[in-house]
């Protein structure tokens, strides 16, 4: 009967645990639909949307002025993270984000971004909530299985404090390097939540040479130089002014953009044979599989963001896909690495 409710709470704990890898890589999608629609600054305050916790259905609503009311709190909010900044030695961050001039700038309504923005949001928050209450279940695991408990608090950690950087890209106004940092802190998030899981009791049938092992490593890190790569094109896709021809957004993203494509066909190249060497009998076979067929389509979407008629679906796709291939070879290494 004392046996009984922890079995439970270790069964909630599963369960949990699989909410929070899906909430969070769905975030993933949805910050990928909101980069595709151009919707970052849909709600140009927070954590309210336009001063509301549910974000008006019309322009009618708004003061006359309100352009000017969020523009000015977004520029005192920037200014209190500059002397935070400064505080803590950031001073060449806090110079360059106070010389940006799209402090300046205001955002007009659009109720589409405004909602795409605002379920970014509400998903945030569920899945704050979510990873919450996989951290109390992991409490149950604190002295049988400490590394499930301390994986599960890092997770949470890492999920709230990318929520803050959340507030901190909108208030700096998708400021360059803050995106990026709030892009790739939520790998950290997923990752190690999928760390709890692997130390819960699941085991590897197979016995796997270390030719296996090294490659698993060796695309991974390929990936991690893609996931940075891609996130500094993001930035530099940003730069551009005005409507630019396929050639010359190519000239302009040089050498990063032929680094970066070159990397996509190594990552595509490394991930088939990947797949190969793994026994088709094995549990690993399937994701070996799925990694190599993402990449694929990581290949088609990615020169598409440089045509501007298919700008909008590449960046959904590219980031969505690409999040996929990196969160799953995370996830096959830890399994490879087990012991």
């Amino acid at each position: 009967a004392r046996i009984k409710p922890m079995v439970n709470i270790k069964n909630a704990y599963s369960r949990l645990n699989w909410l929070s890898i899906f909430f969070i890589f769905m975030l993933f999608v949805i910050g990928g639909l909101v980069r595709s629609t151009g919707s970052g600054m849909g709600c140009p305050d927070w954590p309210k949307c336009f001063g509301e916790y549910v974000p008006p259905t019309s322009e009618d609503k708004l003061p006359d002025n309100y352009q000017e009311i969020f523009k000015e709190q977004r520029i005192k909010k920037t200014e209190r993270f500059i002397n935070v900044l400064n505080l803590l030695g950031f001073t060449e961050k806090a110079e360059e984000m106070a010389a940006i001039n799209s402090q300046n700038d205001t955002h007009s309504f659009n109720v589409i971004k405004a909602y795409l923005e605002y379920i970014n949001r509400l998903w945030g928050a569920i899945t704050g909530l979510i990873v919450f209450l996989c951290f109390l279940a992991s409490l149950s695991y604190f002295k049988a299985n400490k590394y499930v408990f301390i994986y599960s608090l890092l997770g949470f950690f890492a999920v709230f404090i990318n929520a803050l950087l959340g507030a901190i890209v909108v208030n700096s106004n998708l400021i360059g390097g803050i995106v990026t940092v709030h892009f790739i802190a939520a790998f950290a998030s997923i990752f190690f939540f999928i760390l709890a899981r692997n130390k819960l009791k699941f085991e590897i049938k197979h016995h796997y040479e270390s030719k296996v092992k090294i490659l698993a490593l060796l695309l991974l890190f390929i990936l991690l130089v893609q996931v940075v790569l891609g996130a500094e094109l993001r930035e530099l896709y940003d730069l551009l002014i005005g409507s630019k021809s396929f050639q010359e957004k190519t000239e302009a993203f040089a050498p990063t953009f032929q680094i970066h494509g070159i990397l996509g066909l190594l990552t595509l190249l490394v991930s088939i044979y990947q797949w190969i060497i793994h026994p088709k009998s094995s549990l690993l076979s399937k994701y070996t599989k799925w990694v190599f067929l993402l990449s694929i389509g990581q290949i088609l979407f990615g020169p598409l963001a440089l045509i501007d008629e298919t700008e909008a679906i590449s960046k959904l796709f590219h980031i969505s896909l690409g999040s996929g291939i990196f969160v799953l070879q995370f996830y096959i290494c830890t399994l490879l690495f087990k012991r």
